[in-house]
Parts: structure tokens; C-alpha cells; sequence
């Protein structure tokens, strides 16, 4: 046995007490384990059209929760013991989430179907719709009291803090990073565990908004005589994810965290006042200073690099789309079905078109698409009904507001498309979910009481 096998032994092992143990903290800390996608691996295969199936660590802890849960079921007390799944179909409030997911995992499916690589387009079907939508599944089983929310909150802010710490060791003394131009002082940008600076901000953005939310929401507990440890946690947790996006120069994480954070500012009635007082000294300041007037002007006109590269890739991929507007390029397809459009010589194909929604459309088609903007939609309707019902409630505000800044991140990037980003988008949806259930829980209980 090699040395990494007998590490992937030990560490599902592990995992699998803590599962049988636990399921809620094993859930708690999949959201610690989402860096651990970055260890891949081949699974030998004693049959079948492949020799070995490629795979993460993070794909086999999450197997492993799935069918520990799948297997044990969530036992509601007063109840004849059931399992887990059929637990789910007596949720009739997960149904305003069935039409987006359903639509999202039939057009990936397609996608699947003309992909012109299959073998890799089932691996991007399975770790980037399958397992995070069965996760969603297990996340709604397991999340539905604010104690568990607090452990996945405070699993995500200890990532979120390892994240930034690597990023400061970095910063101070250019280790791990891959590129020289990058590692060089004067030009350097961090990375993180992820090998490239955009790989930070895709993480760090949402989960940096939803720690500063926290921390806020926290503060205002001591002053009526709480303790001051876990407000100090989170704050630092969103110190340091902030810290990890100006040092990788992530500026769509950047201003994602901005938007974030003033529409949280917004939301919340405490906050408000200083999130105008903010929003009007920033302006101010734009104004009044010549170097951030020029930066903004150059963004907002898009003549920066970066904009002129990216204005390129989606005229590009818009003449593609044009030509197969329906079904889109296929999983995995994007890179092979530009090639006839590509006539900006001095830019390579990327992997991705840089846009969200440019994204789904042509890796999932119109109909992938479609249950995005679905699930989108059902998203902003949950939490903003739980926001009415419980208008004094922090989650619900720093859940819009986390997902205001992956979306306006996802103008210019893709936060979605890699094994750790698809599992947290549908952690947030899980959140709302939750909250939603919650609140619809409580609510019955009081009109039982009455």
C-alpha cells in the first residue's frame, strides 16, 4: 500500500466514525474539507470501459456522509423510525426547489449526451450537479436548527481563515506560489491553496460577506453581555478572507465583497444609517481622489486589460452560442466548440467563457440555464419571505447578501464550475432552505400552542 493510499484509508476511516458518531458534525466539517478537491486521485476499477475513475478526497468524504446519512436517516422523535430519504419526501416546502434543480440536472444531463468528450463530461456531470444536488438533499435533512447553522457557519469561517492565512504567508514571503511573475515582489499576487489568484476570490468572496454579517450580528449580542470570543472569531475569519482577495488582486471578488456588504448594510436595520454614511464617504472619496478616480474610470469604461480580454471572450462565445443556442456546447465543450469562432489569436481559449450565465448556457443549454435562474429565483423568494416573517433575524440578510456578491462576482468569473464552488453554492441554497423550514416549523408549533 503507498503512502497515499494508506492516507486516503486513514482519513475515510476517520471520517466514517465521525459520520456514524455524528452526522451533524460530519457535516459541519465537510464544509471545513472543501479545499480537499485539490487531491485527486484514480480509483482502480475492476471492470468496465475504464481502468481506474478519477476522483477527489473531497468526492470520497462526501460519499461517505451521503450514505452514512442515506443509511441512518434522520430519526424524528414521536415518529415510526424512517430513513432519511423517505424523511424528504414529507418536506412539501423543498418542493419550490424541485422545478430549478430538476431542469438544472436534466440539462446537464444533455449536456453529458453531445459533449464531444464523454468520459469527461460524466466526471463534471457527477462532481459539479449530482453530488452537490444530493448533498442539498442531506443538507436540508440535517441543518434545521440554528445550532447546526452555527456549526456550518463556523466550519466555512475556518476555511475561509486558512484560506487567508496561507494567502498573508504568502504575501510576506511569495512560497507556493507557481508563477515567477506572480511570485515576483513587485508584480506578486497570492494563490493560495488553488494555484492561480482568481481561485481565492471565487471562495472567498460569498463566505467573506457571510462572516462580516456575522460578526456584526455577534457585536451587537455583547452588548448585552455576551461573550466576546465568537464575535472576535468571525471578525477575524472575514479579516482575513478580505485580506486573502487584495492580496491575490481578485477585483471581481473585491467588488463582490463591496456590494455584499453595503446590501447587507442596507438590509439591516441597525446598519443602515452607516452603510449610507459609507456608500456616500466612498463616493466622496472617488471623487475627491485622483488615483481612485482614474481606477474607477478605467473600470467603468472597461479600457483595463482584463475587461478588453474578457469583452472579447463573450462577444466569442456568443457567436457560438448563436450557432447552438439551445443545447449550448455540451459539458466540457466550450474550449473545442470556440475553436471555430477564436479569431483573437493572442488570447487562448479558456476552459470557461468568464461570465455565470454565459457559463450554464453553454455547458448546460438553455434548460441548464433555465433551472439556475429557477433556483435563483427560488432563492431570493425563500429568504426574503423568512426576512419578512422574521425581520429582526441576521441569515437571511447575510444569505442575500452572499449571494448578491457570487452573483455580481459571477459577471466577470464563474463561481460555480470546480468541485469546492458547486458544493457552496448549494450550501447557501441549503442555508435558505433551512431557514425556510425552520420558520415554517416554529410557526406551526405556535398555532399548536394556541
Amino acid at each position: 500500500m503507498t503512502a497515499l493510499a494508506l492516507l486516503l484509508t486513514v482519513a475515510g476511516l476517520l471520517y466514517l466514525m465521525c459520520a456514524v458518531l455524528d452526522l451533524r458534525l460530519a457535516l459541519a466539517l465537510f464544509c471545513t474539507l472543501l479545499p480537499t478537491y485539490l487531491l485527486r486521485f484514480a480509483l482502480p476499477l475492476p471492470f468496465g470501459p475504464l481502468d481506474a475513475l478519477p476522483s477527489t478526497l473531497l468526492e470520497v468524504f462526501f460519499w461517505i456522509l451521503f450514505l452514512t446519512w442515506l443509511l441512518v436517516g434522520r430519526q424524528p422523535r414521536k415518529k415510526p423510525k424512517v430513513t432519511a430519504a423517505k424523511n424528504m419526501t414529507n418536506d412539501h416546502d423543498l418542493r419550490r426547489w424541485m422545478p430549478g434543480l430538476v431542469l438544472l440536472l436534466l440539462g446537464a444531463s444533455v449536456g453529458v449526451l453531445i459533449a464531444p468528450n464523454l468520459i469527461s463530461a460524466l466526471g463534471i456531470w457527477r462532481a459539479y450537479f449530482l453530488e452537490p444536488i444530493l448533498f442539498f438533499f442531506l443538507f436540508a435533512d440535517l441543518v434545521r436548527d440554528a445550532r447546526t447553522r452555527r456549526m456550518v457557519l463556523g466550519t466555512l469561517g475556518l476555511t475561509l481563515a486558512a484560506v487567508g492565512t496561507v494567502a498573508i504567508v504568502q504575501k510576506l514571503t511569495g512560497w507556493w506560489i507557481p508563477n515567477p511573475v506572480w511570485r515576483d515582489e513587485a508584480t506578486r499576487r497570492v494563490t493560495g491553496f488553488y494555484g492561480f489568484p482568481n481561485g481565492i476570490g471565487l471562495m472567498a468572496a460569498p463566505v467573506t460577506v457571510l462572516m462580516a454579517a456575522w460578526t456584526a450580528d455577534l457585536a451587537r449580542k455583547v452588548r448585552r453581555g455576551r461573550n466576546l470570543t465568537w464575535p472576535l472569531l468571525a471578525g477575524a475569519s472575514a479579516l482575513l478572507g478580505l485580506a486573502a482577495i487584495l492580496f491575490a488582486v481578485s477585483e471581481g471578488a473585491a467588488l463582490g465583497v463591496a456590494v455584499g456588504l453595503l446590501t447587507y448594510g442596507l438590509l439591516s436595520r441597525p446598519l443602515r444609517k452607516y452603510a449610507l454614511i459609507g456608500l456616500i464617504a466612498a463616493c466622496a472619496l472617488t471623487l475627491a481622489y485622483a488615483p481612485l478616480r482614474n481606477y474607477a474610470s478605467l473600470m467603468l469604461s472597461m479600457r483595463d486589460d482584463s475587461w478588453q480580454v474578457r469583452q472579447t471572450v463573450w462577444s466569442e462565445s456568443l457567436d457560438m452560442i448563436a450557432d447552438r443556442p439551445v443545447f449550448g456546447a455540451g459539458l466540457s465543450g466550450y474550449p473545442d466548440a470556440l475553436t471555430t469562432y477564436h479569431l483573437a489569436r493572442h488570447i487562448e481559449i479558456f476552459q470557461y467563457p468568464h461570465s455565470l450565465l454565459l457559463n450554464f448556457w453553454t455547458e448546460t443549454g438553455l434548460i441548464g440555464l433555465a433551472g439556475f435562474l429557477a433556483l435563483l429565483w427560488s432563492f431570493f423568494v425563500s429568504v426574503g419571505s423568512t426576512f419578512r416573517r422574521r425581520p429582526d433575524e441576521w441569515l437571511p440578510q447575510a444569505l442575500l447578501a452572499a449571494m448578491v456578491a457570487l452573483l455580481v462576482h459571477g459577471l466577470v468569473d464563474v463561481p460555480y464550475f470546480r468541485n469546492d464552488l458547486a458544493f457552496l453554492f448549494w450550501i447557501l441554497i441549503g442555508l435558505a432552505a433551512s431557514l425556510r423550514l425552520s420558520t415554517v416549523t416554529t410557526k406551526k408549533k405556535r398555532l399548536k400552542s394556541e
